[in-house]
C-alpha cells in the first residue's frame, strides 16, 4: 500500500504549492494596490493662491467751531499736525468767573470707527511758579456730545493725573463737537492773583 500513497502525495503537494503561489500573487497585488493608493494621496496638492488680510484706517481732523478751519487732522498712521487752540480761551479771570466755552469739532474722515477715544493733560505750570494753587483751584468742565464728562469741574492738577475715556468716538463720515471752558471760583485764594496758567492737553484716538 506505500507504494501506491507516493504518487497521490506529490500531487497534493503540487496542488498545495500552486495555492500558496497564487495566494502570494494575489496578496502582493492588493499590497501594490494599497500603496499605489497611500502614494497617490501624498502627491495630491491643494493651492490656495490669493490669501489677504487688511487693517482699518484712522484719520481724524480737528476744525473750529463751525467746521470751516482745520486747526488739527491726523494722517493714516495716526500722527497728528496742530495748530493748538487755547481750550481754556487765554482769558484773565476774576474769582467767580468763567471763560467763553472753547469748542472744536472732531470729524472722521477715515473708514472706521476708532475703538476708543481718551482725552488727557500734560503737567500744569504757573507763571510765577509760586502762583502753583491756580492748578488746584481753577475748575475745568469738558462737554461731548452735549454731557458733560464729569458730574462737576476737575482741578488741572487732576486732569494731570488722570486719562479720561469718551463714549462713542465719531463714526466714519461724522462730525462731533467738544467743548472746553474754565471757571475760577469765588473763593479762589489771593496766592492765585496775577497768574498765568499753561497746560497741554491730548486727545488720543485708537482703531
Amino acid at each position: 500500500m506505500s507504494r501506491h500513497a507516493t504518487p497521490t502525495t506529490s500531487a497534493r503537494r503540487q496542488r498545495l504549492d500552486l495555492v500558496v503561489v497564487a495566494a502570494g500573487l494575489i496578496a502582493a497585488i492588493v499590497l501594490a494596490l494599497t500603496f499605489s493608493g497611500t502614494l497617490s494621496v501624498f502627491t495630491q496638492a491643494f493651492l490656495h493662491g490669493t490669501n489677504t488680510v487688511s487693517t482699518p484706517s484712522i484719520r481724524i481732523a480737528e476744525t473750529d467751531a463751525d467746521g470751516s478751519t482745520e486747526t488739527c487732522s491726523t494722517d493714516a498712521a495716526g500722527t497728528a499736525t496742530c495748530t493748538d487752540p487755547d481750550l481754556y480761551g487765554g482769558q484773565v479771570l476774576r474769582p467767580g468767573q468763567s471763560s467763553n466755552p472753547q469748542t472744536v469739532t472732531f470729524a472722521n474722515t477715515g473708514d472706521s470707527t476708532p475703538t476708543a477715544f481718551q482725552v488727557s493733560a500734560g503737567s500744569c505750570s504757573t507763571t510765577p511758579s509760586t502762583g502753583a494753587d491756580l492748578c488746584d483751584q481753577l475748575l475745568v468742565t469738558m462737554t461731548w456730545r452735549g454731557r458733560t464728562l464729569w458730574d462737576s469741574g476737575r482741578t488741572p492738577t487732576w486732569l494731570a493725573t488722570h486719562r479720561t475715556s469718551l463714549p462713542d468716538p465719531p463714526a466714519a463720515g461724522e462730525r462731533v463737537p467738544f467743548t472746553v471752558q474754565v471757571s475760577l471760583p469765588a473763593d479762589a485764594t489771593a496766592s492765585t492773583s496775577g497768574v498765568t496758567l499753561s497746560q497741554p492737553i491730548t486727545f488720543t484716538f485708537t482703531a
